[in-house]
């Protein structure tokens, strides 16, 4: 989940290299890592914990983090069940829960770092549920056109390119 582990990492790194991208620093050890429950030094366990500390997310995201990454994990070892159908998948309720959890941390990330420290928007009053991160945005998409909603897949699709070319402008 680049949500839960990326953001974190990139946020305490210090060094980026093309060819292996942004380092973890000591910060990012003592921050983030540190706190895994298992004193492992986990990435997903340790940044779940972080944004848990920083208020990103809340008891509940944390139990829909575990049951995502159960299901997820249930997926890449018995594949051959699901795909010959002998294991019952629930991707209709699971899909529209992560997609929640992804908003949720982005739109906090979003607001509370890069708005927070953009110069030109900090201070400024928006109103936070109209923030809509292009990546839930290509999840809504991706979601619409799983379940069979072609109107409305393209309709988000649509937004999702206009989002993407006012950015670039």
């Amino acid at each position: 989940m680049n949500s839960v582990k990326d953001r974190p990492h990139d946020f305490f790194s210090d060094t980026w290299t093309a060819t292996d991208g942004w380092k973890s620093s000591p910060k990012y050890r003592k921050n983030v890592l540190s706190l895994d429950p298992k004193g492992k030094n986990d990435p997903l366990r340790a940044s779940i914990a972080w944004l848990r500390q920083i208020g990103a997310i809340d008891e509940y995201d944390e139990i829909t983090i575990r049951e995502l990454t159960e299901e997820r994990n249930r997926l890449a070892h018995e594949l051959r069940k699901v795909l010959g159908g002998t294991h019952r998948h629930d991707f209709e309720n699971l899909f529209p829960k992560l997609i929640s959890l992804v908003a949720k941390i982005e739109r906090w990330w979003i607001v509370n770092v890069e708005i927070a420290t953009d110069p030109d928007l900090a201070g400024k009053e928006f109103d936070e549920d109209g923030v809509t991160p292009g990546s839930v945005i290509l999840l809504q998409v991706l979601n619409q056109v799983a379940l069979g909603k072609d109107e409305e897949a393209w309709a988000l699709y649509h937004e999702f390119i206009s989002a993407n070319e006012y950015k670039n402008t």
